[in-house]
């Protein structure tokens, strides 16, 4: 792909780092780590995902409400900022695919950026037809959240998921590559493992191999419901490490790469007497929410408007839909959050964030998220 905005680009995330470690509140640069979801609507019902929750205690949860507005308004607002973009990830609350839309919106980010373009979905929508957009639009990384290689499994953990319709994504996208002369988009899986799955994932080492697989990344299944909570891994920590050492020692053999975000289960943080006994084992990502430059760098943008710095529950900066880019970029809600930032007086939804709290496996567990 011929590069056309790379010193915007370039230019644009050094004055960003600057202003970060000026610790400036009101930035002249922009987001360059941009995440949009192009539809709320999701055409699955899985029993672990956090929609689910909302829905057994009687609440609305983005999933199930309706919009008039097509999310393809959003990106259209974004245009003038698409050039100082570097990543791009069309993934959201729901399954984006659904939009009818998604190929212009593609067509759009295309031709106004030079971003890497990942789409994270559960692979069903993806025929012969869609594969072709998704290779002639240069999308860069497809990840399919495929949970098991039983179609027993699958269709139990991933419910209204077809099996069948699964693998013909993978096979459809890697024959559309073939007929275009193109590498791209690589395909990425991205199960979630419980007790019922975690026992394949050696398998999923050896089927990216043969399938063309670009990577295999590992989760475990969070737990928003009470229901969940026996068949979390959480409780079966030995199991976990068993599976993902065998992994890894696979991936290395066989050249795949494995990202093993299993860790947070079996890592050795036991508390108390029996704690201090315990050897504590490293970890090699940051536990420090004060240190995010996500309120500088990123912007998530939901399909209702609504603009946060990240997909954590982090606090709602201002709507694209009722505000112009730049006056939510540096609205009084974004400062005040690069100011708690600055001063380590984090909000509640940030010093609980996933991704500084992996180091604890209990943040695996959030009963009371749906009620909150």
């Amino acid at each position: 792909m011929t590069t056309r905005f790379g010193g915007l680009i370039e230019e644009n995330e050094r004055r960003n780092v600057e202003e970060y470690d000026r610790k400036l509140t009101s930035l002249e640069s922009f987001p360059y780590h941009i995440q949009i979801g192009a539809d709320n609507r999701c055409n699955m019902r899985c029993g672990f995902c956090l929609a689910a929750a909302y829905r057994e205690n009687g609440l609305l949860h983005i999933q199930d409400k309706k919009f008039d507005r097509n999310p393809e308004e959003l990106f259209r607002k974004l245009v003038p900022y698409m050039k100082y973009w570097r990543f791009l990830s069309v993934t959201g609350p729901g399954e984006s695919l659904l939009n009818p839309r998604i190929a212009e919106i593609l067509e759009l980010v295309r031709q106004n950026s030079d971003c890497t373009v990942t789409i994270t979905t559960n692979g069903v929508l993806i025929n012969a037809r869609l594969a072709e957009i998704l290779v002639r639009q240069g999308v860069n990384e497809v990840s399919i959240s495929m949970d098991s290689l039983r179609k027993e499994i699958y269709e139990e953990l991933r419910v209204n998921g077809k099996f069948e319709k699964v693998i013909g994504a993978i096979q459809a996208i890697n024959e559309a590559k073939k007929a275009a002369g193109s590498e791209l988009p690589r395909v990425n899986l991205t199960p979630n493992f419980s007790r019922k799955n975690i026992e394949e994932l050696p398998e999923f080492i050896r089927f990216a191999k043969s399938n063309g697989i670009s990577v295999i990344q590992a989760t475990p299944t969070q737990v928003y419901r009470e229901s969940w909570v026996e068949e979390s891994l959480l409780r079966f920590p030995a199991v976990a490490r068993a599976a993902a050492e065998e992994a890894e020692a696979l991936a290395r053999e066989l050249g795949v790469v494995f990202v093993n975000e299993l860790r947070m289960v079996y890592l050795n943080r036991g508390r108390g007497v029996l704690g201090l006994l315990k050897k504590k084992e490293p970890v090699d990502f940051p536990t420090d929410p004060s240190t995010c430059r996500k309120p500088w760098s990123s912007l998530y943008i939901e399909p209702d408007g609504e603009v946060r710095p990240c997909c954590y529950l982090s606090p709602v900066l201002g709507n694209l839909y009722d505000s112009d880019f730049p006056e939510v970029w540096n609205s009084a809600s974004a400062l005040e959050l690069r100011s708690a930032m600055i001063r380590k007086d984090l909000p509640s939804s940030c010093r609980s964030c996933y991704e500084f709290n992996r180091h604890d496996p209990s943040i695996m567990v959030n009963l009371k998220i749906a009620g909150r």
